[in-house]
């Protein structure tokens, strides 16, 4: 085989492991039907997790009325338990925010109007190697 050919069948080989890849991605629209918004119970948004594998390379998709909540995505569980802001790495406020799980380990969001972390409007993943 020449040279050329294999370099062709090499780049033929890793633009479809690159698509395969993507194709294996899932769309989460947080809270399904309800949203984004002030929970029915303080664990709803963690219960609705508990039922997803979460991998790198999924999306997860926030929806609500800007104005009247945000996604606020922090670094630690200390911050996400006490709903603190000190370590906001983003803050999403436009309405419908989407975010890619772009490598493994814990996610951690909630929303940062009033006191509606404290009403458990927050969310925990645990994105996994696919």
């Amino acid at each position: 085989m020449s040279k050329k050919m294999q370099l062709q069948f090499l780049i033929f080989f890793m633009s479809s492991c690159i698509v395969l890849a993507h194709v294996k991605s899932t769309t989460h629209f947080v809270g399904d039907d309800k949203g984004w918004c002030s929970p029915p119970n303080p664990g709803f948004y963690n219960e609705w997790a508990k039922a997803r594998k979460f991998t790198v390379g999924d999306v997860i998709v926030f929806q609500y009325n800007p104005g009247l909540n945000t996604v606020a995505q922090v670094g630690t569980r200390e911050d996400y338990d006490h709903c603190s802001g000190t370590n906001i790495i983003q803050t999403y406020f436009f309405g419908k925010t989407a975010i890619t799980l772009d490598k493994p380990g814990d996610y951690f969001f909630f929303s940062s109007v009033g006191k509606h972390c404290e009403a458990g409007q927050k969310l925990m993943i645990t994105a996994c190697v696919a």
